[in-house]
């Protein structure tokens, strides 16, 4: 397929919109339901549960989710597959980062096929009494737990490195120095949700770490507060 240099320019902007708006945030909230994995199983499966039941949720997805994840997949494949990377002429960062932009999104596009498949229409999954209990005996060996690992670390790196891409395409790091900063940025990111997905993934094998200082005290068991007017 022959693009001209004006509908490549308007795929590669309407593709860096999709990552960051619709996709990046579908991502913030599946990382944070999946660390309710590390407060226990039970509070998972009540996290997944009331996902579930919301109303329109179908649709919802579908369209906020799964349309913008299907092209972004579609048009990230036919860049990969177009562009010029030249790490070996070069060897520069940017040139690995961009390399790397483009082998994390080929990674991704077999995991996001295999998790949706797994969690969306398989039916050991979607008929087990506990999603919790599912994920961790799927996760107890050691290819699976890899490949999730894989696909997290894969999936941080892309939105991360790709926020930067982002602000060159659309004009909002324009001079050196801003573009270092969003390079910064970007990479801040990615270290970030690469901590916290890695912890939800550890999570399912019972090894997730969350202290106590990380929960409100309102949110912790408690005995009633007795105070003139009743209890509390």
């Amino acid at each position: 397929m022959k693009l001209t240099d004006k509908q490549y320019f308007v795929l590669k902007r309407l593709h860096s919109l999709t990552g960051v708006v619709p996709i990046s945030l579908f991502l913030l909230e599946h990382f944070f339901t999946n660390s309710r994995a590390v407060q226990s199983g039970a509070a998972f499966d009540q996290a997944a549960a009331d996902l579930a039941s919301l109303p329109y949720v179908t649709l919802v997805e579908a369209v906020g989710i799964w349309i913008p994840i299907l092209f972004h997949m579609v048009v990230g494949i036919l860049i990969a597959t177009t562009a010029q990377a030249n790490v070996g002429k070069h060897g520069y960062a940017r040139n690995w980062q961009y390399t790397l932009q483009r082998a994390s999104g080929i990674i991704l596009v077999f995991y996001i096929l295999f998790h949706t498949w797994e969690t969306r229409f398989n039916p050991a999954y979607l008929n087990s009494a506990s999603a919790y209990q599912y994920m961790a005996k799927e996760l107890a060996e050691p290819g699976m737990f890899l490949f999730y690992l894989v696909g997290i670390v894969s999936a941080c790196w892309h939105l991360g490195n790709g926020l930067f891409g982002f602000a060159i395409h659309w004009g909002l790091a324009t001079g050196r120095q801003a573009q270092r900063a969003a390079s910064q940025f970007g990479m801040a990111v990615f270290v970030v949700l690469t901590l916290v997905g890695v912890n939800a993934l550890l999570g399912f094998t019972g090894h997730g770490f969350y202290p106590d200082w990380l929960t409100k005290p309102h949110a912790k068991s408690h005995s009633a507060v007795v105070y003139n007017g009743g209890q509390h």
